[in-house]
């Protein structure tokens, strides 16, 4: 029987056996008494339920000769199986009667229906015990794993282990391994219906030492084809499921299998399992190329080369660096022949299209070469014959995309080849996520090409990628690439970006950002679609925060704090939308300033955190002392100081400070302690040719300048005067030599230095003048720094009148009368060089001025700032050259109605040559100044502004009031007493605080008196204790005439945000400018006391005044001789009387 067992487990299923010379007397007896084999069988397994081991064995060796001789039923079998499958449990330690089961078992598997009926009957228990409990018996474990190899699809509890172990324990005997290795190459193997098992199976058979036992088989039977064959099989399996731990590239193992690949070239099934298992562990070093090259080049097989074109495709993904053995080697030339030549074979195919996708990635060379092989026309050609072959499109996709790349020749054959349009059908055709990722990923890269970026446009590509962003949406790697060919499309064109926009592109993007907040690159590519989309484009802008992309975008700053590119291109979308809410800003400036300290060695994040840091500054004013909280300003001077050699940081940085210390004390204050000034420069220096860089450090300049004795100094003493002057003469453009002569009129507020910088600054702004004569921005700019240089300083206005000042200011006026600025600033350096200068005012005169005047004049009737200062220009000249009025010009004295008095622009108050200079500040060098407020006062200021309910002190320590309080009659009255002194009120009436007064109009600080009031009133509207006096006189003067024209109150529109264009004009008439100090000199107002509060006695007073008579009502006013002077003199300060059209 012995021989027959020997048939039944080398042998198939239902194979015929010979019983010749094996029949035995016990069987020969069992046939006389039962002759029907049925009944042979059933009294055979009543047997069985009370046989002892020894007779339970014969009598199974009785029911499988039975069995095998007869004709039984598929019932019968099932019966038969059923019965002793449980009597086999029962006595699982009975070797001889298992292995016979297992034999009979084997001779009736013959289909799959009938092995998965023996599985429920728990078939494979009764192998695996066999296994377990009788390892050492050759016999047993022949049959029981012959059983179990035809279990592969099924639970095999730990038979997988079981199996190692045989092999282990039985290495030497060939018939043994070929049959283990034979079965676990079948449990190893990967399953579509099983894909959960494959890496348990795999991973138990590593942890059994399978992998030592392979090495053990692979020692003793390398000579035998068919073992080696399956070893490779079982280690390409193992090797492809990932289990760890599996197979070391440097095993034996691997040694073993390189010889194998020498040795049996000829076998197709060996080679490419070994194949297989280096294209899962490239990095081998017994892997020799020599032979797989001669291998590929030489072969038939079809199998074969696939497997030699898929250890290509490992090589290239896993082990980059050797990409260029594969070149070396020969190996692409031979890929491309093998695509020609097995074109109908579409996995060939596939895998090739799959190759090239990587073998181009990042490797110029090898894209050329491919490229001019015609590598890029097989792909297309691919494509077109398997249309609807997904796995090959999706590879095809891939390789145009890194043919493409940075390949203008492979651009041009996807332009000649139609290759967008095969793109794009693919993608409307397929269905799988896979597919229309990688068709975004080559649109992306196409899109790199403008012609073919337009034929992405012309054929509804952006359509079909909205379509994928849609329906695919939870696939983090369509959206990653989706995103980033929307973001090439949309890029450089504007045209682009509305069609997209109008499309409703921006929404799918914001979804797709929110879908997956932790996979960085679609995070990465989301912000770079969003941020090109909002380009210089409002409202895609809008759209973002509409769509809550705003928060989606600092959500991917906030979960990627250490991305730097997530950082980066976040920073860029950011600094795009300025239409956005107080909270939403704050937290992005959290997040900006967070990132410029996380990756401070980024530069291209430094440079796009300080454009973001520049738009949040103008969106709100909180944002400006929220980034004074965070320390922004010392990010940005960190980012100076580390990237001093790169000029896009420099520029942006250099805008940055510019913004932040424009009108804003305590960040001012922090840009100059950190060196801001110093910093500016060396970028001005080291970027000499670049013009963006000198205009933002210009900018810069003037931010910090602005108000900051400080800062004034570290310009001048730094030589930031000579830096500008060579900007504005190398870089003519208008928005330079505007921020230029910013700087320049800026420094001229600085008494200390002004003179010495008028030496330089004076002749480069004349010629910009002179050059410019047609731009009113530049002639405005011009004019204010003019007006500058000439204010309180006798030399700067010579120098002006002699360098040909006033013809061009004459100039500017009649080129340019319908700016009202550039009239304001114009009108303004006139007066101040015809200061005490008979000579100069004649020289204006015989500039035929008075023409100017008159047009002005008729021109701002209703604008009674620009109406005033032309009327005390025209008094001045005239009254100083002639002795009287101009005869021909209408405009001696302003309309008595006018609600803004004439006193209140600059005019002379003092009999001295020149006017007094500002009161000495205890430590000029620490002295900064205030910016205007848009809301209450808060602690920080206190330091630096006197508040309005405690007194001030004057130098003897007594109280004083604020701004222009004086110490005479004026001043006592405003603190409520009497005048001690028989001088006029108020003291300080000088061109300086007329400067500082007619610039806001009379509001703030403003100057001169009304024509109505007498002498010795407030200097101004400042902060002073007669200020409730002004408010009555306003109520009063709007009961009777009216509401003034463009009147707004002082706390009309002050809070409004000033917009970009407008950042480095000239301060809204209500603010302060220059030094802030000097406004504590402004001129003196005449105010209405407590007895003028009839309305009886404001027409008394009005009706005087048009008569050219005087009014006396309290001789507490009157000036020395006691008499009020309301038309012809005004108060002086210390009760002299001057000409009031000086």
């Amino acid at each position: 029987m012995e021989y027959i067992f020997d048939q039944m487990v080398r042998g198939s299923p239902m194979q015929q056996l010979n019983f010749k010379g094996v029949e035995t007397p016990e069987y020969t007896i069992m046939c006389a008494q039962a002759p029907d084999a049925a009944k042979r069988v059933a009294i055979l397994q009543n047997r069985l339920q009370t046989s002892t081991e020894s007779s339970a064995a014969q009598n199974v060796t009785l029911l499988l000769r039975t069995c095998v001789s007869s004709q039984l039923s598929p019932d019968e079998v099932e019966e038969i199986v059923e019965n002793v499958v449980g009597i086999a449990r029962q006595h699982a330690n009975w070797p001889e009667f298992s292995r016979w089961v297992c034999a009979l078992i084997h001779h009736y598997c013959t289909d799959d229906f009938t092995v998965s009926l023996f599985s429920e009957f728990e078939v494979p228990k009764v192998a695996v015990d066999a296994l377990r409990n009788n390892p050492h018996d050759c016999r047993s474990v022949l049959a029981a794993v012959t059983l179990l190899s035809h279990f592969n699809l099924y639970n095999i509890g730990d038979g997988i282990t079981q199996l190692t172990n045989a092999l282990q324990n039985h290495c030497s005997d060939a018939t043994i391994v070929r049959i283990v290795t034979r079965t676990l190459a079948e449990f190893t193997s990967y399953y579509k219906e099983l894909p959960d098992r494959f890496l348990s199976v795999s991973q138990e058979f590593v942890d059994a030492k399978g992998v030592t036992a392979l090495e053990g088989v692979l020692h003793e039977h390398i000579s035998d084809e068919e073992i080696t064959t399956y070893v490779a099989r079982i280690t390409a399996n193992v090797t492809s499921s990932g289990a760890a731990n599996m197979v070391d590239a440097d095993s034996p193992a691997m040694m073993y299998l390189a010889d194998a690949l020498a040795r049996y070239q000829q076998s197709e099934m060996l080679c490419g399992h070994v194949l297989r298992v280096f294209s899962n562990l490239p990095r081998s070093q017994y892997i020799d190329w020599d032979c797989v090259s001669s291998l590929f080049n030489n072969t038939k097989s079809e199998l074969v080369v696939l497997e030699c074109i898929h250890f290509l495709c490992g090589v290239a993904i896993n082990a980059k660096e050797m990409k260029a053995k594969i070149y070396t080697t020969g190996c692409v030339p031979r890929v491309l022949e093998m695509m020609r030549m097995y074109q109908s074979n579409s996995a060939i195919q596939e895998e090739v299209c799959s190759l090239l996708s990587y073998l181009s990635f990042d490797s110029e060379t090898i894209t050329a070469s491919i490229t001019e092989s015609g590598g890029l026309v097989l792909v297309l050609n691919a494509m077109r014959r398997f249309p609807d072959n997904e796995e090959l499109l999706m590879s095809a996709c891939a390789a145009l995309s890194g043919l493409t790349f940075n390949n203008q020749t492979g651009q041009q054959v996807i332009v000649e080849n139609g290759g967008v349009a095969l793109i794009l059908d693919s993608m409307r055709r397929g269905k799988k996520s896979r597919l229309q990722e990688n068709g975004c990923l080559a649109i992306g890269t196409m899109c790199w090409n403008s012609d073919l970026k337009a034929d992405v446009v012309r054929l509804e590509g952006i359509q079909v990628i909205m379509k994928a962003l849609e329906e695919h949406y939870t696939s983090p790697g369509l959206v990653k690439n989706a995103c980033r060919a929307l973001a090439q499309v949309a890029f450089n064109c504007e045209r682009y970006r509305d069609e997209m926009s109008a499309k409703g592109v921006i929404p799918f993007i914001i979804r797709g950002m929110a879908q997956h907040p932790n996979y960085d690159r679609a995070q990465m590519h989301g912000c770079v679609a969003l941020s090109y989309l909002s380009w210089t484009n409002e409202h895609n802008a809008a759209q973002i925060t509409a769509n809550n992309g705003y928060k989606v975008i600092v959500d991917a700053m906030r979960n990627h704090p250490n991305n730097h590119e997530v950082q980066e291109h976040a920073c860029r979308a950011l600094a795009n939308i300025s239409n956005v809410s107080s909270a939403d800003s704050v937290a992005a400036l959290e997040q900006i300033v967070a990132a410029m300290r996380r990756h401070e060695n980024i530069s291209e994040v430094q440079e796009e955190a300080c454009r973001a840091i520049v738009t949040l500054s103008l969106v709100s004013p909180l944002n400006k002392d929220r980034l004074y909280q965070l320390f922004g300003a010392d990010a940005v001077i960190a980012a100076m100081k580390r990237f001093p050699q790169i000029q896009l940081v420099q520029q942006e940085a250099c805008n940055a400070l510019a913004h932040l210390a424009y009108e804003h004390t305590d960040l001012n204050r922090a840009v100059t302690r950190l060196g801001g000034v110093s910093l500016l420069l060396v970028a001005m220096r080291t970027h000499k040719s670049s013009p963006k860089v000198q205009l933002n450090a210009c900018g810069g300049l003037s931010a910090l300048a602005f108000d900051n004795t400080v800062a004034q100094q570290q310009i001048f003493e730094l030589g930031g005067v000579q830096c500008v002057i060579h900007a504005m003469d190398n870089f003519e453009r208008l928005r330079m030599l505007e921020l230029g002569c910013s700087v320049l009129g800026t420094l001229a507020w600085n008494t200390e230095i002004k003179e010495r910088v008028a030496v330089d600054a004076i002749p480069e702004i004349l010629k910009a003048m002179r050059a410019h004569s047609n731009n009113a921005l530049l002639q405005k700019s011009t004019c204010r720094a003019i007006s500058q240089f000439a204010f309180n300083s006798e030399g700067n206005r010579q120098l002006l009148a002699d360098s040909g000042a006033i013809p061009l200011i004459v100039k500017a006026m009649q080129t340019h009368l319908t700016t009202e600025k550039l009239i304001v600033h114009a009108l303004k350096a006139l007066t101040y060089l015809c200061w005490e200068n008979t000579q100069v005012a004649e020289t204006i005169i015989n500039e035929r001025v008075e023409e100017v005047l008159q047009r002005i004049v008729e021109h701002y009737e209703q604008t009674h700032r620009v109406y005033n200062e032309a009327v005390h220009l025209s008094k001045i000249l005239f009254r100083k050259t002639t002795g009287s009025p101009s005869p021909t010009l209408r405009i001696v004295s302003p309309p008595i109605v006018s609600p803004i008095p004439i006193q209140q622009t600059p005019g002379l108050r003092l009999e001295t040559p020149a006017p007094p200079s500002p009161p000495p500040q205890e430590a000029p060098e620490d002295h900064f100044y205030l910016a205007p407020l848009d809301r209450l006062q808060e602690a920080p200021y206190e330091d630096h502004v006197q508040r309005r309910d405690v007194p001030a002190h004057d130098d003897r320590g007594g109280p004083r009031s604020s701004r222009g309080g004086g110490r005479g009659r004026g001043g006592a009255r405003r603190r409520g007493g009497h005048s001690t002194r028989s001088g006029g009120g108020g003291g300080g009436g000088s061109e300086r605080s007329g400067e500082r007064g007619g610039d806001r109009g009379g509001r703030r600080g403003g100057s001169g008196g009304d024509a109505v009031a007498g002498a010795g009133g407030n200097g101004g509207r400042g902060r002073g204790g007669g200020e409730h006096h002004e408010d009555a006189m306003e109520k009063m003067l709007d009961a009777r005439f009216g509401r003034r024209p463009n009147y707004r109150r002082r706390d009309d529109g002050r809070s409004a945000p000033r917009d970009a264009t407008d950042l480095w004009d000239d301060p809204d008439p209500d603010s302060f400018h220059g030094n802030r100090h000097l406004g504590q000199m402004n001129w003196q107002q005449a105010e209405l006391t407590a007895s003028l509060n009839t309305d009886i006695a404001i027409h008394d007073t009005l009706e005087a005044a048009r008569r050219g008579g005087v009014v006396d009502r309290n001789s507490q006013r009157t000036g020395r001789g006691g008499l009020r002077r309301y038309s012809g003199y005004r108060g002086r300060g210390r009760g002299r009387g001057a000409p009031a059209s000086q």
